[in-house]
Protein backbone atom coordinates (compact mmCIF):
# COMPACT_ATOMS: atom_id res chain seq x y z
CA UNK A 1 0.00 0.00 0.00
CA UNK A 2 2.94 2.19 0.82
CA UNK A 3 4.05 1.97 -3.19
CA UNK A 4 0.53 2.89 -4.21
CA UNK A 5 1.06 6.06 -1.80
CA UNK A 6 3.87 6.96 -3.55
CA UNK A 7 2.92 6.66 -6.88
CA UNK A 8 -0.31 8.59 -6.27
CA UNK A 9 1.95 11.17 -4.54
CA UNK A 10 4.47 11.25 -7.29
CA UNK A 11 1.45 11.86 -10.30
CA UNK A 12 -0.23 14.52 -8.15
CA UNK A 13 3.18 16.42 -8.30
CA UNK A 14 3.45 15.84 -11.69
CA UNK A 15 0.03 17.42 -12.38
CA UNK A 16 -0.21 19.87 -10.00
CA UNK A 17 3.70 21.15 -11.30
CA UNK A 18 3.71 20.61 -14.85
CA UNK A 19 0.32 19.46 -16.20
CA UNK A 20 -2.17 22.19 -14.49
CA UNK A 21 0.72 25.19 -15.61
CA UNK A 22 0.50 23.37 -19.34
CA UNK A 23 -3.09 23.62 -19.91
CA UNK A 24 -2.76 27.82 -20.09
CA UNK A 25 0.94 27.83 -21.34
CA UNK A 26 0.05 25.75 -24.84
CA UNK A 27 -3.06 27.61 -25.65
CA UNK A 28 -1.62 30.68 -24.68
CA UNK A 29 1.72 30.02 -26.85
CA UNK A 30 -0.74 28.79 -29.97
CA UNK A 31 -3.17 31.47 -29.44
CA UNK A 32 -0.38 34.06 -29.60
CA UNK A 33 1.22 31.62 -32.86
CA UNK A 34 -1.89 32.12 -34.69
CA UNK A 35 -2.37 35.87 -34.63
CA UNK A 36 0.70 36.26 -36.25
CA UNK A 37 2.70 37.82 -33.03
CA UNK A 38 6.35 36.64 -32.52
CA UNK A 39 5.78 34.21 -30.52
CA UNK A 40 7.78 31.15 -32.00
CA UNK A 41 10.88 33.46 -31.47
CA UNK A 42 10.99 32.67 -28.20
CA UNK A 43 12.36 29.37 -29.59
CA UNK A 44 15.53 29.63 -31.31
CA UNK A 45 16.53 26.32 -31.94
CA UNK A 46 12.82 25.45 -33.67
CA UNK A 47 13.68 27.14 -36.84
CA UNK A 48 16.74 26.95 -38.76
CA UNK A 49 16.38 30.08 -41.28
CA UNK A 50 14.29 33.03 -40.88
CA UNK A 51 12.19 31.57 -43.80
CA UNK A 52 10.23 29.62 -42.46
CA UNK A 53 8.95 31.72 -39.56
CA UNK A 54 5.14 32.14 -39.40
CA UNK A 55 4.06 30.01 -42.13
CA UNK A 56 1.42 27.72 -42.49
CA UNK A 57 3.43 24.72 -42.15
CA UNK A 58 4.65 25.69 -38.92
CA UNK A 59 1.40 26.87 -37.33
CA UNK A 60 0.24 23.37 -38.15
CA UNK A 61 3.33 21.74 -36.72
CA UNK A 62 2.82 23.88 -33.49
CA UNK A 63 -1.23 23.56 -33.37
CA UNK A 64 -0.22 19.47 -33.78
CA UNK A 65 2.55 19.42 -31.15
CA UNK A 66 -0.16 21.28 -28.70
CA UNK A 67 -2.46 18.45 -29.79
CA UNK A 68 -0.34 16.27 -28.49
CA UNK A 69 0.66 17.94 -25.32
CA UNK A 70 -2.68 18.08 -24.28
CA UNK A 71 -3.61 14.42 -25.06
CA UNK A 72 -0.79 12.94 -22.97
CA UNK A 73 -1.82 15.48 -20.11
CA UNK A 74 -5.14 13.68 -20.47
CA UNK A 75 -3.87 10.23 -19.79
CA UNK A 76 -2.23 11.39 -16.63
CA UNK A 77 -5.38 12.70 -15.61
CA UNK A 78 -7.14 9.29 -16.30
CA UNK A 79 -4.40 7.79 -14.47
CA UNK A 80 -5.08 9.94 -11.80
CA UNK A 81 -8.37 8.78 -11.71
CA UNK A 82 -7.51 5.23 -12.24
CA UNK A 83 -5.49 5.21 -8.99
CA UNK A 84 -8.39 7.03 -6.72
CA UNK A 85 -9.87 3.61 -7.48
CA UNK A 86 -6.74 1.11 -6.21
CA UNK A 87 -6.72 3.47 -3.28
CA UNK A 88 -10.51 2.45 -2.91
CA UNK A 89 -9.71 -1.48 -3.02
CA UNK A 90 -11.42 -1.46 -6.43
CA UNK A 91 -8.76 -2.30 -9.09
CA UNK A 92 -11.39 -4.41 -10.96
CA UNK A 93 -13.92 -2.08 -10.98
CA UNK A 94 -15.60 -1.58 -15.03
CA UNK A 95 -13.40 2.29 -14.93
CA UNK A 96 -10.12 0.89 -14.17
CA UNK A 97 -10.06 -1.25 -17.24
CA UNK A 98 -11.82 0.95 -19.63
CA UNK A 99 -9.26 3.97 -18.16
CA UNK A 100 -6.26 1.52 -19.09
CA UNK A 101 -7.45 0.97 -22.10
CA UNK A 102 -7.97 4.87 -23.37
CA UNK A 103 -4.76 5.67 -21.54
CA UNK A 104 -3.01 2.85 -24.33
CA UNK A 105 -4.60 3.87 -27.37
CA UNK A 106 -4.04 7.57 -26.35
CA UNK A 107 -0.34 7.11 -25.73
CA UNK A 108 0.31 4.47 -28.91
CA UNK A 109 -1.38 6.75 -31.05
CA UNK A 110 0.99 9.74 -29.80
CA UNK A 111 3.74 8.49 -29.44
CA UNK A 112 3.50 7.35 -33.43
CA UNK A 113 2.31 10.68 -33.80
CA UNK A 114 5.06 12.24 -32.07
CA UNK A 115 6.92 10.19 -34.49
CA UNK A 116 6.14 11.24 -37.71
CA UNK A 117 5.73 15.03 -36.37
CA UNK A 118 9.74 15.34 -35.37
CA UNK A 119 10.00 12.92 -38.50
CA UNK A 120 8.78 15.64 -40.34
CA UNK A 121 10.03 18.83 -38.75
CA UNK A 122 13.43 17.50 -39.27
CA UNK A 123 13.03 16.84 -43.10
CA UNK A 124 10.86 19.99 -43.78
CA UNK A 125 12.43 22.39 -41.14
CA UNK A 126 16.14 21.63 -41.05
CA UNK A 127 16.34 20.03 -44.52
CA UNK A 128 18.49 17.08 -42.88
CA UNK A 129 17.19 13.35 -42.78
CA UNK A 130 18.59 11.85 -39.42
CA UNK A 131 17.90 8.16 -39.04
CA UNK A 132 18.23 7.00 -35.33
CA UNK A 133 18.08 3.45 -34.38
CA UNK A 134 18.78 4.04 -30.73
CA UNK A 135 16.40 4.93 -27.78
CA UNK A 136 13.97 6.90 -28.35
CA UNK A 137 11.01 9.04 -25.83
CA UNK A 138 8.33 8.50 -28.51
CA UNK A 139 8.96 4.85 -29.03
CA UNK A 140 8.93 4.58 -25.30
CA UNK A 141 5.40 6.17 -25.25
CA UNK A 142 4.24 4.14 -28.04
CA UNK A 143 5.32 1.21 -25.52
CA UNK A 144 3.97 2.17 -22.71
CA UNK A 145 0.71 2.92 -24.41
CA UNK A 146 1.00 -0.90 -24.82
CA UNK A 147 1.53 -1.86 -21.90
CA UNK A 148 -1.48 0.27 -20.57
CA UNK A 149 -3.59 -1.76 -23.58
CA UNK A 150 -1.96 -5.13 -22.08
CA UNK A 151 -3.15 -4.25 -18.73
CA UNK A 152 -6.00 -3.22 -19.56
CA UNK A 153 -6.64 -6.93 -20.99
CA UNK A 154 -4.87 -8.74 -18.10
CA UNK A 155 -7.30 -6.47 -15.65
CA UNK A 156 -10.25 -8.04 -18.09
CA UNK A 157 -9.44 -11.45 -17.52
CA UNK A 158 -8.64 -11.16 -13.90
CA UNK A 159 -12.07 -9.26 -13.42
CA UNK A 160 -14.15 -12.77 -15.17
CA UNK A 161 -11.56 -14.81 -13.30
CA UNK A 162 -12.81 -13.29 -10.67
CA UNK A 163 -16.84 -12.95 -10.77
CA UNK A 164 -16.54 -17.38 -11.97
CA UNK A 165 -14.66 -17.37 -8.54
CA UNK A 166 -17.62 -15.81 -6.74
CA UNK A 167 -20.23 -17.64 -8.56
CA UNK A 168 -18.42 -21.49 -7.80
CA UNK A 169 -18.12 -20.61 -4.19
Amino acid sequence: MRKLIILKSLIDFIWILTCIPLIPLVLFFVITTFTGSSSIDILPWIISSPEYSMTWSLKLSVLLAATIIYVNIYCIYLFRKTLRYFQKAKPFHVNVIKNFGIIGKILCYGGIASIVLSTVFIVYFKSKIKISLGFSPYLFITALGLFFMVLSEVFKIAKHAKEENELTV
